[in-house]
């Protein structure tokens, strides 16, 4: 080996033994728990100190559903809009009738009554010029004051006989109940107590009751032996005009409603042409008149 590099190395290695070296101390991993396991200790102690997030959750949802459930149910404008406030009203106005209240109220008369204090002022606004004003169940005095309007204006239980009996001569037919339910109170006990004299008639399409009036002066007392030879006699499958032959031979007139004849409208057939009888005059070829020569009469020669 060359000599020169030899005594470099040894140069080397003298500069290096003659260095200071510097420990760093050694950390006791069983004394300071790392990071990943302080981390995790401090999460455990969270956990200690709060509830597992399904039981929070659980008890957020509960605590919403708490509050809402105690907000007053006089705040419908913040649930539920201006429709819900007029409904609540109508609703109101009907049940202060019936409780014999019939004297009219401004709306703040009605909202304070009503016990809906947090309406909007728009709302109020909407209720005073148009909602209340166009509502059919609600009636408009002189003084914008409202008051309630019911179907019948009938108050007593006379009131309610006299309009039976009113419809009935008239001829106007029945009274729903629906609508006398609104106007008097107590009206099921009312029509009980009519007893036979009101028919109850239940509709099939909407099943809704409908009350007719009764009047027993159009009763007719009938024999019994009567009604048994009424119900003995069978007509089943005999034509009217054999029934009608065999009570004039037996001499006994009987009625018949007079029976409209009704001819059908004759339909056109389809594709078929009207046919005009007016004379045909020929526009055409009007320029070419001087040359054209009629043949028709010595065809008529020749036939």
């Amino acid at each position: 080996m060359n000599p020169s590099l030899i005594k470099e190395r040894e140069a080397f290695l003298k500069r290096a033994m003659a260095m200071p070296v510097v420990e760093k101390p050694k950390v006791n991993s069983a004394a300071i728990p790392s990071s990943s396991s302080s981390a995790a200790a401090a999460l455990e102690g969270n956990s200690l100190r709060r509830p597992p997030p399904s039981v929070a959750s659980s008890s957020s949802s509960s605590s919403v559903s708490t509050e809402l459930r105690s907000i007053d149910s006089t705040r419908p404008s913040l649930l539920q809009g201006k429709f819900a406030v007029l409904s609540r009203i109508v609703k109101y106005m009907k049940q202060r009738h019936l409780e014999g209240d019939t004297h009219p109220l401004s709306v703040d008369e009605i909202l304070e009554e009503a016990v809906l204090h947090d309406t909007p002022p728009a709302t109020i606004r909407w209720l005073e010029e148009e909602a209340l004003p166009n509502n059919p169940k609600i009636r408009v005095t002189e003084d914008r004051k409202f008051v309630f309007r019911p179907k019948y204006d009938i108050r007593t239980r006379k009131d309610l006989y006299q309009l039976l009996r009113r419809q009935e001569l008239k001829g106007l037919g029945g009274i729903y109940l629906d609508d006398l339910t609104e106007s008097i109170p107590d009206v099921e006990k009312i029509i009980a107590s009519f007893g036979d004299h009101v028919i109850r008639i239940v509709t099939p399409h909407d099943k809704k009751t409908i009350l007719f009036y009764n009047d027993k002066s159009f009763d007719l007392n009938v024999d019994e032996e009567f009604k048994q030879q009424w119900r003995a006699v069978s007509v089943e499958g005999v034509h009217e005009t054999k029934i009608e032959e065999y009570l004039k031979r037996n001499g006994i007139s009987s009625m018949s409603g007079d029976r409209k004849s009704f001819t059908p409208a004759q339909r056109k057939k389809p594709g078929q042409k009207r046919v005009s009888n007016r004379p045909v005059h020929f526009k055409d070829n009007e320029h070419v008149n001087d040359i054209l020569e009629d043949f028709s009469e010595k065809l008529a020669k020749t036939s």
